[in-house]
C-alpha cells in the first residue's frame, strides 16, 4: 500500500497548525488589562438647617450657678421649641467671656446680653439686638444726681413730672470742685454715664468715693461729710425708697433730693441673635419669647435663669436704640473688654 499521500496529508496539516501558531504569536495579545483602582466615593451628609433636631438653635445666658438651672433651662427650651416649631436649646454659661466665645465659634446663636456687653459684641459682628426687656415697668433707665437737702445746691428736677427742668450744662456746673459718691466704677448709671456728662461739660470734681451700692450712696449723702453729691440709677426705680434704706432712714426721700436726672438712654437686658441667623428663625423665637413672658410659670423660669432679673415683657427694637448711650460714653474712650457683664 502506498502511504505517500497519507504522509503528505499529515505533513500538510502539521504545517497548517504551525502556521496558525506563528500568526497567533505575532498578533497583539488578547490578555485583559485590569482597570486602574479607583477610590471609593466619600459619602458626605448634607448639613441640616438651623433649628433642625440635628442642628438646634442654642440660646445662651450667664448664670451665677449653671448646674442649678439645668432642669429650668430644659423646660424653657421645650416651651420655646413647641411655640417656635423649631429645635431649641438653652445653655447656661459661667461668664460673658465664655458666652461671647460661643457666639464667635458658632456654638451659640442667640443670647441675653446687658447693654455694654451687647455694644462690644455688636462691634465684633457677633450680635444683633432683637428684643429688649421690660424691667420694673420700663425698657430704658438713666442716672440721677443726688444731694443732701441742706446743701446749697440748686435743684433742677420736678418731682411731680419726674423730669429735669434745665439742660445739663446749666444744672451740673454747680458741681465743679465738689466730691462725688459713685456706686461702682463699672456701673453705667452710678458712674460711667454721670462721669461722662461731667467730662463732656469740662466740669472737674474732687476724687470720688466709691460707695459700692446705690443704697450706700443715699446713706452717705444722708449723714453728710462723706461726699457733696452722688449718682445712682433712675427711672427704673429710686434707691431712696429701697426697703434697706427706709427701714432705718424713713425720711430719706426728704433728706436726700434729686438735683437733676438724665433721659432714659440705658437699654435694659436684651435678646440678641448672631447676624447669620436667618430672619425667619429670629422672628419665630422672638415671638415665642414675647408669648412666654406673659405666662406666669414660664416667666418665673425666665427670671430665674437670668439670676432673678425681673422681666415683665419684651418688645422688638433695633440697634439704633443704643446710639444715645454710645454717644454719651464716647468721651470716656472705654475699653469694653473690661466691662463684660455691664
Amino acid at each position: 500500500m502506498d502511504t505517500t499521500p497519507l504522509i503528505r496529508n499529515v505533513f500538510s496539516v502539521l504545517l497548517g497548525i504551525l502556521f496558525l501558531v506563528g500568526i497567533s504569536a505575532c498578533s497583539p495579545s488578547n490578555t485583559l488589562t485590569p482597570e486602574p483602582h479607583l477610590p471609593a466615593p466619600t459619602i458626605t451628609s448634607t448639613p441640616q438647617p438651623l433649628g433642625h433636631p440635628d442642628h438646634p438653635l442654642v440660646i445662651g445666658f450667664v448664670s451665677d450657678d449653671p448646674t442649678a438651672h439645668q432642669v429650668e433651662a430644659q423646660t424653657l427650651a421645650g416651651a420655646l421649641s413647641e411655640r417656635a416649631m423649631l429645635s431649641i436649646q438653652t445653655r447656661p454659661f459661667e461668664s460673658y467671656q465664655s458666652l461671647l466665645e460661643g457666639l464667635e465659634d458658632g456654638s451659640v446663636h442667640a443670647a441675653f446680653l446687658p447693654p455694654l456687653t451687647y455694644i462690644q459684641a455688636h462691634q465684633k459682628d457677633l450680635a444683633q439686638v432683637e428684643l429688649l426687656t421690660n424691667h420694673f415697668g420700663v425698657y430704658f433707665y438713666g442716672s440721677m444726681f443726688l444731694a443732701n437737702a441742706e446743701s446749697n445746691l440748686t435743684r433742677y428736677f420736678d418731682p411731680a413730672t419726674h423730669r429735669s427742668t434745665a439742660p445739663p450744662e446749666t444744672a451740673l456746673q454747680q458741681l465743679a470742685g465738689l466730691r462725688p459718691c459713685w456706686v461702682e466704677l463699672t456701673s453705667i448709671a452710678g458712674y460711667l454715664l454721670p462721669a461722662a456728662l461731667l467730662k463732656h461739660l469740662k466740669i472737674e470734681t474732687l476724687p470720688g468715693v466709691v460707695a459700692q451700692t446705690p443704697s450706700a450712696v443715699v446713706r452717705a449723702l444722708y449723714i453728710k461729710g462723706i461726699c457733696d453729691f452722688g449718682a445712682t440709677f433712675a427711672i427704673s426705680g429710686d434707691p431712696r425708697t429701697a426697703s434697706s434704706v427706709l427701714s432705718d432712714l424713713p425720711d430719706a426721700e426728704q433728706r436726700v433730693v434729686i438735683l437733676w436726672q438724665t433721659e432714659p438712654i440705658i437699654p435694659n437686658l436684651n435678646v440678641s441673635f448672631h447676624p447669620q441667623v436667618p430672619t425667619v428663625l429670629r422672628n419665630a423665637v422672638a415671638e415665642s419669647l414675647i408669648e412666654i413672658a406673659g405666662d406666669a410659670e414660664l416667666n418665673a423660669i425666665l427670671v430665674s435663669l437670668n439670676n432673678g432679673y425681673t422681666i415683665q415683657a419684651f418688645k422688638r427694637v433695633d440697634d439704633s436704640v443704643y446710639d444715645p448711650l454710645r454717644e454719651a460714653l464716647a468721651v470716656l474712650s472705654l475699653d469694653l473688654t473690661n466691662l463684660l457683664g455691664r
